[in-house]
């Protein structure tokens, strides 16, 4: 059974420089870091609420993730699903016929893993991991200083998809996810529908047109992870901060009336980054 995500992976070039935005400006601390070879990254977990943010940075140029940031400049690579029993999810994916990178599972930084294909989830690259007690953290490990905003969880992640129905039939075929009703948002001319999956969820989107930056983001770059959300407790005062180190947040209104705030790629190593308060 599938209990929440347990992280998104960022691709990054340094990882250091990342920490400047992910930890110093968004205020996440560090819960782990480790070089691992036979993936060829160096990478760190950053916990925000109940999930994680996975930073990866290739150490040789052999790698998955170094062919992806040669590719793509870096950005959204992969959505991690948490579960007790990762043997048990590998083998059930096997059996309904799903596309696997992993025949088994193995060890991986969020604890023992196992890859799904991403030609078997809308082009999304899907990890399973079940988490093993960490006992020795990376030293680097530490709380947030005071700030005026807090991160607080990870609110939802964004897949753009051609084919909506299409989608959500493969996600709850694959994973056995609840979805909500479908619904047409004009001002932002996409239609869309969430799945929650513990304290978060995964936004299916599709274009209504062709002029839409969803329709422009499948285009450009075919179906896969477009945007990722992240719930602050004071929208106001992480747009001050953000301004504060030269980042302009654009702000909009959502469908249900919250304020959103959008930061651009280029500030957040190649992530379209959504800030939201939901209290």
């Amino acid at each position: 059974m599938l209990k929440k995500i347990h992280h998104i992976g960022i691709v990054v070039r340094k990882l250091e420089e990342a920490f400047a935005f992910y930890k110093d400006t968004l205020g996440l601390r560090l819960g782990k870091m480790a070089t691992i070879q036979d993936q060829g990254v160096k990478a760190a977990l950053l916990p925000v609420g109940e999930s994680e943010i996975e930073l990866l940075e290739p150490i040789n140029a052999e790698s998955g993730v170094a062919r992806f940031l040669e590719k793509k400049g870096g950005g959204l690579h992969h959505l991690c699903f948490e579960t007790d029993n990762v043997a048990a999810e590998l083998q059930g994916a096997k059996d309904k016929g799903i596309k696997v990178i992993d025949q088994q599972p193995r060890p991986g930084l969020a604890g023992i893993i196992a890859f799904l294909h991403p030609q078997a989830c809308c082009s999304v690259l899907v990890e399973y991991a079940q988490p093993v007690d960490h006992s020795e953290h990376s030293s680097l490990l530490g709380e947030a200083r005071d700030r005026r905003f807090t991160t607080e969880r990870l609110d939802h992640v964004v897949i753009a998809v051609k084919d909506l129905e299409g989608a959500v039939a493969i996600y709850q075929n694959n994973f056995a996810l609840a979805r909500e009703e479908a619904h047409d948002v004009p001002a932002l001319g996409i239609r869309n529908t969430f799945m929650p999956i513990g304290d978060a969820k995964i936004e299916l989107v599709t274009p209504l047109g062709d002029n839409s930056p969803i329709a422009q983001f499948i285009t450009k770059n075919g179906e896969g992870m477009y945007l990722l959300s992240l719930d602050v407790n004071h929208l106001p005062s992480a747009i001050a901060a953000l301004a504060d180190k030269g980042i302009k947040a654009n702000v909009a209104k959502a469908p249900d009336g919250n304020d959103l705030a959008f930061i651009s790629p280029k500030h957040t190593h190649g992530v379209l980054l959504q800030l939201i308060s939901r209290r």
